[in-house]
């Protein structure tokens, strides 16, 4: 609970300190120390609530501390509508059905005709041919847009967080110079590429695209009509690395180590740790499955230690570790929802499935559809605020997507392990990855398709998206809170039990681990 406390306060600082000046709220923050300093000498008895608000206040002032060395150099381009970008590719682009997404290091821009120095950071939509890569110089025709002018919020805020300044979207590019390919990041893309190959080669078409999206967290060469109604039914963190992957190696693992009667050795577990994060660094380390390594770790760390894991704890040490290394990742759009389904399931599933489980649904049932029901509500204000939008039929093809993934996962990794072997067993197992890709795809579009599936609503700002959370948090929290509220009266105040009543108690408790939630949600 303390270290919930201490991250809540490290988070909030991080959220005050992105992006503004903090110069006056440093006085202020010395002047409330020196003010808990005077308290403490003047009621000693008071001295570890005292010193609890001291430590609070001095993670929230590490966490704005933190946030302030973040600073992204600003664009120097000349005024007038760019036609053509010169610069060099920062890492390797994504492969799409249309087009390769890479960001370019802008070094020079074409305005009316005539070329012009300036610099830049921008996130590039290429033509698929030529083939550019990591390091290479290129010089690209299209239409540039600020990133003041891109659509939509959601997008335009993530750019901003990232450094980047604007979106080309070229229909000509020409490689100028090649870079290097003899590095580390160049092998890894390499053996990626072909893994992905494999795994297509074995399972075409759109189902193969889907594959590789759910296994490997690539979708973009999934059909755009396919992409769509994924969007549309609200299940496209199926294709967001996050905790499946994760569990399904850690899953994996813990079988083979059962089967060697190695479950418990320390050595083992420290091989499966080993083996999570190999598979981070060979995908790439985005923070949703950053957040989820971290938190398996934990899981195994305790295992290890002989003690129970504590899945908040977990979350928000995951959570205090990423923005330490990269602060601006509290306000990523993919680690907030994955943060925000996590604390969905972990403080509603089990409420929700015991109330469904009244109404005479089968257990397995009604765990299903309370996961789901957690999940969607701790996500709706997020995606209302980022999108403007939400899903109208997102439980139901939640509901129906939830079984073939681990299929769908299984059978991808084991077609990608076939897929060297000769023979038709690659063909085979290809096939038990089809089967489930090809009904996630049915269920999908058909609710994608459904007349009012998404509807557009006006985006609510982030003061409206903390109310809620407050309100979450204090409805989810009440019923113990009234109980710890009346036993602190009572050893606090055991004269007059009468003068504070219990409900408001309870009620500044909900609210304060509302407000920790919304905190640790961004």
């Amino acid at each position: 609970m303390r270290l919930i406390w201490l991250g809540g306060a490290w988070l909030a600082g991080i959220v005050l300190g992105l992006g503004r000046d903090l110069g006056p709220w440093w006085a202020l923050g010395g002047w409330l120390g020196i003010a808990l300093l005077a308290l403490l000498a003047l009621f000693p008895g008071q001295w570890r609530a005292l010193v609890a608000a001291g430590l609070l206040l001095t993670a929230l002032g590490l966490g704005a501390w933190r946030a302030t060395l973040v600073r992204h150099p600003p664009a120097d381009l000349p005024l007038g509508a760019i036609t053509a970008i010169r610069g060099q590719v920062r890492d390797w682009p994504k492969r799409g059905d249309r087009a390769d997404t890479a960001v370019v290091a802008v070094d020079a821009v074409r305005i009316a005709g005539t070329w012009r120095g300036g610099t830049a950071l921008v996130r590039a939509d290429l033509p698929l041919a030529p083939p550019v890569g990591r390091g290479d110089r290129i010089e690209s025709y299209g239409v540039y847009l600020p990133v003041e002018a891109v659509t939509p919020t959601g997008f335009r805020v993530s750019l901003a967080l990232s450094g980047q300044h604007g979106q080309f979207r070229g229909y000509d590019t020409r490689v100028l110079g090649v870079g290097p390919r003899e590095d580390v990041a160049t092998w890894q893309a390499t053996q990626l590429a072909a893994l992905e190959g494999h795994i297509r080669r074995h399972i075409p078409g759109a189902e193969g695209a889907l594959v590789t999206g759910v296994l490997l967290g690539d979708d973009n060469l999934l059909p755009n009509t396919a992409r769509v109604a994924f969007a549309a039914t609200g299940t496209s963190h199926v294709m967001a690395l996050s905790g499946w992957n994760v569990a399904l190696i850690a899953g994996l693992c813990a079988q083979l180590g059962t089967l060697l009667r190695r479950e418990r050795s320390i050595l083992w577990l420290l091989g499966s740790a080993l083996a999570i994060w190999a598979f981070v660094l060979f995908v790439g380390a985005s923070p949703t499955l950053v957040r989820a390594a971290l938190m398996g770790s934990l899981y195994l760390a305790a295992e290890a230690l002989g003690r129970r894991g504590d899945a908040p704890t977990a979350l928000l040490a995951a959570a205090i570790a990423i923005t330490a290394a990269s602060p601006v990742t509290l306000l990523d759009i993919g680690f907030q929802l994955s943060c925000a389904a996590t604390v969905g399931l972990l403080l509603g599933s089990g409420r929700l499935a015991a109330l469904l489980r009244r109404c005479r649904l089968p257990r397995w049932l009604a765990a299903t559809v309370a996961a789901t029901l957690a999940a969607d509500i701790a996500t709706l204000p997020l995606v209302a605020h980022h999108f403007g939008r939400f899903s109208t039929v997102t439980l139901p093809a939640n509901l129906l997507i939830e079984l073939p993934i681990p299929l769908v996962m299984i059978g991808g990794a084991v077609t990608a392990l076939a897929g060297p072997l000769p023979g038709p067993r690659a063909d085979v197992c290809g096939l038990l990855a089809w089967l489930p890709a090809r009904f996630m795809l049915l269920s999908v579009e058909a609710l994608g398709a459904f007349p009012g599936a998404t509807r557009t609503i006006a985006a609510p700002g982030w003061p409206l998206v903390a109310t809620i959370y407050l309100a979450l948090g204090a409805a989810n929290t009440l019923p113990g809170s009234l109980v710890a509220a009346r036993a602190a009266t009572a050893r606090a105040l055991p004269g007059a039990r009468g003068a504070l009543p219990p409900v408001g108690f309870g009620l500044l408790c909900g609210v304060g681990v509302g407000l920790r939630a919304t905190l640790l949600l961004g």
